[in-house]
Parts: structure tokens; C-alpha cells; sequence
């Protein structure tokens, strides 16, 4: 039970933006999207940074590799990725992450963190979508940390975050309505 608490601590220096059983996703349209939409940059909050030292650097790269996969998935399946040659970008902010497992970097740093520790994860995001011209067309935000995952039998270091990653995808891409036919 202590290393577990010793793990919470270090991997949550703050609490998560927003409630952890809250679930929700808000899109604020300010018009239509127009064409295909390309995944921008993924960054990170302040917040995200400031856990990169206990997380370690890699984990920041995999995440946000974790989360281009899931919106590519997702844009390409509802035909909303490479279906016009006027582009929008989609902006992605990884507000706040709260792994199931200590990582590789949080056991090595700490003498009594495990990987059998087990904490309830999940994720913040936030996101833009602009026109080629720079237009903002819409906003998105999104929160889900799974407030029982129970012992975490069969849970990996990123499973409740890959899963908020997975719905906060799924739900942009449903927002978006149907896509346009190809332009020529």
C-alpha cells in the first residue's frame, strides 16, 4: 500500500484538470470543416511537463504517438482524413495523464515503486481545428479518468489514458458529421 501511495504521489504532483469520474467531450463549432483534416502538433500542458521528469521523456513520445495513431484511425473511418486538397489541422493538447503503472523511469527512480502498483488512469485533451487559412473552425475538450478500474488485472502502464485516447478520437470524429465527397 505504501509504494502505491509512494507512486500516486509522484506520478500525480497535481490533481487532474478536471474531476477524476467526470466523463465528457465538448465540441464548440464556429463553422463547418471544409476538406480533410491532417493531424497538426501534439503538445503538452504545463502540467504534462512538469510529470515528464517522473514519467520520463520516452513516455511523452509514446503517448503522443499512442494518441496520432488513435485520431488517424479515427479521421480515416469516418473519411474525414485525405478526402479534399484543402486541408484543415486538427492541434492537439495532451492537458493532463495519469499512467496504471509506475513507468520504467518512475521504478527506476523510486526505491519502493513496483510495476504490480496499481493507481485509476486516464486523460485530458484539448484540441483545435483550423481552416487552411488559419480560421478556427471549431474547439474540442475532453476528460475521462476511470474512476474503478478495480485491481488492474490484465492493466498495462497506459491503458485507462489509451482508452480516454481511443473515446476522445471516436467522439471528434462523430462530431464532425459526415464527411465531404472529394473536390476536384
Amino acid at each position: 500500500m505504501r509504494t502505491l501511495v509512494c507512486v500516486l504521489a509522484l506520478c500525480c504532483l497535481a490533481p487532474p484538470v478536471e474531476a477524476r469520474d467526470d466523463s465528457s467531450f465538448r465540441a464548440d463549432y464556429r463553422s463547418e470543416a471544409g476538406g480533410s483534416i491532417e493531424i497538426g502538433l501534439i503538445g503538452f500542458s504545463d502540467l504534462v511537463r512538469s510529470k515528464a521528469t517522473s514519467l520520463g521523456e520516452a513516455e511523452l513520445a509514446r503517448l503522443s504517438g499512442y494518441l496520432r495513431d488513435d485520431l488517424e484511425r479515427a479521421l480515416i473511418d469516418a473519411n474525414w482524413h485525405g478526402v479534399a486538397a484543402r486541408e484543415t489541422v486538427l492541434t492537439v493538447t495532451i492537458l493532463d495523464v495519469v499512467p496504471n503503472r509506475p513507468t520504467m523511469q518512475q521504478i527506476q527512480d523510486m526505491a519502493g515503486a513496483h510495476y504490480t502498483s496499481h493507481a485509476d488512469g486516464g486523460a485530458a485533451l484539448s484540441a483545435v481545428l483550423r481552416d487552411a487559412d488559419g480560421t478556427l473552425i471549431a474547439t474540442f475538450n475532453y476528460v475521462w479518468f476511470n474512476p474503478d478500474s478495480g485491481a488492474g488485472d490484465g492493466y498495462g502502464v497506459w491503458t485507462d489514458t489509451r482508452q480516454a485516447f481511443d473515446q476522445f478520437a471516436g467522439a471528434l470524429a462523430s462530431s464532425l458529421g459526415v464527411a465531404p465527397m472529394p473536390r476536384s
